[in-house]
C-alpha cells in the first residue's frame, strides 16, 4: 500500500473517531484497518493514536500528522481537479447549503444547469433557513443573505435582493393602506425571526433619508415562505425580499406598500472557508452562479 493510501486511511479513521466505523467506510475489516495503522506508526516511528475497544484518541504527533495529511490530500485533489478542468471535465462531490426559498426560487434551476455542464459532479443541496457554521467544513459552499459577521471566510457576492413591504388586498381593505413608513407601527406585522427585531423595518425617503420603524405583530416565523402565505391570507404586513414575493405581486395576491419609499437591498453571498488552494469544482460552481445571477 502506498504512503498516500496510508494517509487517506488514517484521515478516515480520525474523521470517523472509531476504527470500526472507519472500517465500514473503507470496506475493510477492523483487523485490517488496525494492522495498517500499526504498520504506518512503525514506518513513522511514532504513536499516532491511542486506542482501546471503546475509545480512540489522537496523540499530539497524530494531530500534527493528520493536519498535514489533510493538506496534502487536498492539494492532490486540487491538482487532479485542475487537470480535469483543463480538459473541461470536473468530477467529485459538492455540498451546498442555502436558504429555503432563495434556493428554490433562484438557485434550483441554475444548479441543474451546472450539472448539465458537469455530469460527473455529484451535488447535494441542503435547504435550511437556520444559521450554518461555514468553517465547520460540512458544506463546500454556504449561501447567506444579509450582513456577514464571520471572519476567516471567503465571501463572493452573487446578487442583491430588495426588501418590500407587502399585504393582501383583503387586509388593506380592512385595516387601510399605510401612507408613510411610520404608519406601519399601527399595523399587524409578520415578523421574520432570523433577524433581530431591534433592527426594525427601514425605508428611505425621496432624499435618501432612512426611516426605521419598530413593527409589532402576533405572527412570527423563521421562514419567508411562511410569512408570505400569512400575508396572502390577510394576517398582516410582511417585509420580505423581492424574490420571495414577486410571483404573488404579479398574481395580485399581494400589493406592494409605500411605493414612494425605497427599502434597503440585502446582498446574497456564497461563502466558503479560506483555503490556500480552492478545489476547482468549488471555484467552478461559485463562478457559474456569479455569472448567471449577475450577467446571465
Amino acid at each position: 500500500m502506498s504512503r498516500l493510501e496510508s494517509m487517506q486511511q488514517f484521515v478516515v479513521v480520525v474523521d470517523a473517531g472509531s476504527i470500526t466505523e472507519a472500517a465500514d467506510k473503507l470496506g475493510l475489516t477492523v483487523a485490517a484497518v488496525s494492522k495498517r495503522l500499526k504498520l504506518l506508526e512503525s514506518d513513522l516511528g511514532t504513536r499516532l493514536l491511542t486506542r482501546n475497544t471503546r475509545q480512540l484518541a489522537v496523540t499530539e504527533a497524530g494531530q500534527y500528522y493528520y493536519q498535514h495529511c489533510r493538506a496534502i490530500l487536498d492539494e492532490v485533489g486540487r491538482v487532479e481537479q485542475h487537470l480535469q478542468a483543463l480538459q473541461g471535465k470536473l468530477s467529485g462531490t459538492l455540498r451546498i447549503n442555502m436558504p429555503m426559498t432563495y434556493g428554490k426560487v433562484r438557485l434550483s434551476k441554475l444548479l441543474l444547469r451546472f450539472l448539465q455542464h458537469h455530469p460527473d459532479i455529484q451535488l447535494t443541496t441542503h435547504l435550511d433557513d437556520a444559521y450554518v457554521d461555514v468553517a465547520s467544513g460540512e458544506y463546500d459552499v454556504v449561501i447567506r443573505i444579509g450582513s456577514l459577521d464571520d471572519s476567516g471566510l471567503v465571501a463572493r457576492k452573487l446578487e442583491n435582493a430588495y426588501l418590500q413591504a407587502v399585504a393582501s388586498p383583503a387586509y388593506l381593505a380592512q385595516y387601510g393602506i399605510p401612507a408613510t413608513p411610520q404608519e406601519l407601527a399601527t399595523h399587524r406585522g409578520l415578523i421574520y425571526t432570523n433577524v433581530s427585531q431591534r433592527q426594525g423595518w427601514t425605508f428611505f425617503d425621496s432624499q435618501g433619508k432612512p426611516i426605521t420603524v419598530q413593527v409589532h405583530g402576533q405572527f412570527f416565523a423563521n421562514n419567508g415562505e411562511v410569512l408570505k402565505q400569512a400575508a396572502i391570507a390577510g394576517v398582516g404586513v410582511a417585509y420580505l425580499p423581492d424574490f420571495e414575493v414577486n410571483d404573488a405581486l404579479l398574481s395580485g395576491e399581494l400589493v406592494r406598500l409605500l411605493p414612494d419609499y425605497a427599502a434597503p437591498a440585502v446582498s446574497v453571498y456564497a461563502l466558503y472557508p479560506t483555503r490556500q488552494f480552492l478545489p476547482e469544482k468549488t471555484r467552478a460552481l461559485v463562478e457559474f452562479l456569479i455569472h448567471e445571477l449577475q450577467v446571465g
